[in-house]
């Protein structure tokens, strides 16, 4: 898959995973076919196939997963269904994904990570168009922040005083069409790399994959 292959061709020394990797679709508000409600289990052990292939892929890299609002569903389904169960340690979502094994560091929903100036959230705002959402986030936060969440990709950027400050939603590599939704959609398939120059200046690479297919460092990928 040339997911796989573009990880192996840049070899990141960070991977930021921006969360929602898990639907947790069973536990989920939306109204749902019983019979993919019952599959928690399955999902959870094809996302672990997956993140054992990325970290197969790139051995040395530093992995960090942004628990995203899907992830936490499990928290919420806890608190509110079975608050007895809320603080049983295999009932994590880093023990049912094998996180540690895989030597993953988990973030939390309500927490961040940060690389020097820039920052990145799972991100906890939708709006209605694609860039508005990374300019509310980035004024909400008040940072250089990278984000998930809406699906899309934009960028917003402000110039004070002080200097340019940005925000930037990353995309998502998930269905663009699920069947709880009515109509299209408004997602895109994207991911974000950024590069650093002497590891002072940043510059972050917004890639939109358009029909499964990207360019970068003038190498042609289809995710097939």
């Amino acid at each position: 898959m040339a997911a796989y292959q573009f990880l192996s061709d840049i070899q990141p020394e960070y991977y930021i995973i921006g969360g929602d990797g898990i639907d947790f679709y069973g536990i989920s508000d939306f109204c749902r076919d019983p019979r993919r409600a019952l599959n928690t289990q399955e999902d959870a052990d094809g996302w672990h196939d997956i993140l054992f292939k990325i970290r197969n892929i790139i051995p040395n890299a530093e992995i960090i997963y942004l628990e995203g609002n899907h992830e936490y569903r499990l928290t919420k389904y806890k608190w509110t269904k079975c608050p007895e169960m809320t603080y049983i340690r295999s009932l994590t979502i880093e023990k049912l994904l094998g996180l540690p094994e895989l030597e993953i560091k988990f973030i939390p929903y309500t927490k961040y990570w940060q690389y020097k100036k820039l920052y990145f959230v799972h991100g906890d705002i939708i709006s209605k168009h694609s860039g508005q959402t990374a300019r509310n986030m980035r004024e909400k936060w008040g940072v250089n922040i990278i984000h998930g969440h809406s699906h899309r990709t934009g960028k917003s950027n402000k110039t004070t005083l002080s200097g340019n400050q940005a925000g930037w939603e990353s995309g998502c590599m998930c269905d663009l069409n699920p069947e709880y939704l009515k109509g299209k959609a408004d997602w895109q398939h994207g991911m974000s790399v950024v590069n650093y120059y002497k590891d002072k200046i940043f510059y972050v690479h917004n890639i939109d994959i358009v029909k499964y297919s990207f360019i970068y460092d003038g190498k042609y990928y289809h995710l097939n």
